[in-house]
């Protein structure tokens, strides 16, 4: 950790920026939490209840989630391809085979969890409003149905319960077509799959780096200026624990993908599914890891980074404007999608990596249960970890070199073998004050900046030392999902499909 605050360090003084960024309610804050300077309004934004019924659509047809843009598509019908129908005479009925009740829970929370569902308890839960609809989640354990989830939607009308099952039928068995590894491309993107599902499970597909493609929108705080955001969606974050734990790493399935992208000619257009090389592999995972980018609040210190939160926040500075200051943290693995509240609360959801249980412990049980904006309001963010996974000796990156490795021989990739977990955090901010010695300057973030592009001349040169990096912008990306039915999507071509 000590390595990366240095660089975070060095990185600050390029920019040249001196500011301690910790938390300091401003006196002049009024009851609805906006400073009385200035008023927000939102520029290029979807309504939450918008984002709900998309993400479901999206989830249980074949309508990406890149079609449920504007609003029309609000009067549109959709039918229903999750699962299996293995009754004719009841289509709104489908079966998903999931084998155990914790696998059900699983599916439950992947399915439903913009909604606000608890990962931890996600049995009994319930979701309805009126601009979207109605869906539950219950257990069942009646023979071989372990638990359901009944829908309500309007845009779905066919669609009337999804039972998650231990096995299908013998007669509705088969083999999948997609496996983890395989590189399809869809709207001229490359997308690999990153999940080891059965037949009749959904088979999850992602694109990363595609910063151009996605939408943006700002937050505007009259007076002051504008924080710079994705509003479209990212890939799903269950989707992206797949992706890093069953490809990236795990060395034999990313060298597998990368080099069937070499060898179909497709070389530049790798870093779409997996780094490109090792360098950049072991780099990016190094940097997923790295303790001070655990940032629960952009305005207050972070718990975990020894007190050292002024430089870790002011390595992303982008430009002082002495009344506000422009923060544009980059290297993220963004998640999802943005999240707000009418007047006050913003968080943007990114990917990290925890190694260890011990450190996890430390990460959820002693500080992220201590941030209301981490678990207060599932409906708009929930801190949770996705999944737990093991790198064994052939995956660890003890000794390997990375970005910084490489220039400090006496420091190593940190990478052991043993627990790693994927968790997501909202990075979270509000308009109010900081404060900064004798300024008092308000905080402004742009998360669609690249420092290869920085205003700054030193701080460019300083991202042109490792220009290939992933880090030097958010990392984006996009998800597809489709009930795998042992038959090719019509609507992809294949790249490489495994035997």
């Amino acid at each position: 950790m000590k390595r990366r605050l240095n660089l975070w360090l060095l990185a600050a003084l390029l920019c040249g920026m001196s500011m301690s960024v910790t938390s300091c309610k401003d006196d002049d804050n009024n009851s609805n939490g906006t400073d009385s300077e200035g008023q927000e309004t939102y520029e290029g934004l979807s309504t939450l209840e918008d984002d709900h019924l998309a993400d479901l659509i999206a989830a249980w047809t074949d309508t990406s989630r890149d079609m449920l843009n504007g609003t029309s598509w609000r009067n549109s019908r959709y039918e229903p391809t999750v699962g299996l129908a293995l009754d004719e005479s009841q289509p709104g009925i489908r079966y998903v085979p999931v084998g155990t009740i914790d696998e059900a829970d699983d599916y439950a929370v992947s399915a439903l969890g913009t909604l606000g569902i608890d990962y931890e308890h996600p049995e009994g839960f319930t979701y309805s409003n009126g601009q979207v609809g109605t869906v539950s989640y219950s257990h069942v354990g009646n023979g071989n149905t372990l638990a359901a989830i009944t829908v309500d939607i309007p845009q779905i009308p066919v669609l009337q319960e999804i039972r998650l099952i231990k096995d299908l039928p013998e007669n509705a068995s088969g083999t999948p077509y997609y496996k983890c590894g395989d590189i399809i491309k869809y709207k001229n993107r490359f997308y690999v799959c990153v999940t080891k599902h059965k037949f009749g499970q959904e088979a999850g597909f992602i694109t990363l780096n595609d910063q151009e493609t996605h939408s943006r929108g700002k937050f505007t705080y009259m007076g002051v200026g504008k924080d710079s955001v994705y509003n479209d969606e990212m890939a799903k974050a269950e989707i992206l624990g797949d992706w890093l734990e069953n490809v990236v790493c795990k060395y034999d399935v990313w060298h597998k993908v990368r080099t069937k992208m070499f060898d179909t000619g497709n070389d530049k257009y790798a870093r779409q599914v997996v780094p490109e090389d090792e360098l950049i592999r072991a780099s990016l995972i190094d940097e997923l890891v790295v303790t001070a980018r655990y940032i629960p609040e952009l305005q207050e210190p972070n718990p975990l980074s020894d007190g050292a939160t002024m430089y870790e926040i002011s390595a992303f500075g982008w430009i002082d404007n002495g009344e506000s200051s422009v923060i544009a943290p980059v290297g993220f693995l963004l998640a999802d999608k943005l999240r707000y509240t009418a007047i006050k609360d913003k968080w943007v959801p990114y990917i990290f990596l925890v190694q260890g249980e011990d450190l996890f412990t430390e990460v959820y049980d002693l500080e992220m249960t201590k941030y209301p904006s981490q678990h207060n309001d599932p409906s708009h963010f929930k801190f949770k970890a996705l999944n737990r996974f093991s790198i064994t000796s052939a995956d660890e990156l003890v000794d390997k070199p990375t970005f910084i490795t490489k220039e400090n021989n006496n420091m190593k990739s940190s990478i052991k073998k043993g627990d790693c977990y994927v968790c997501v955090i909202g990075m979270h901010w509000t308009h109010t004050r900081t404060s900064s010695g004798v300024l008092n300057p308000y905080l402004l973030f742009n998360f669609c900046g690249d420092h290869l592009r920085h205003p700054l001349k030193s701080a460019r040169l300083f991202a042109e030392k490792h220009a290939t990096s992933w880090t030097n912008c958010n990392i984006t990306s996009r998800s597809l999902t489709f009930t795998d039915k042992g038959e090719k999507n019509k609507k992809w071509e294949d790249v490489y499909i495994a035997k």
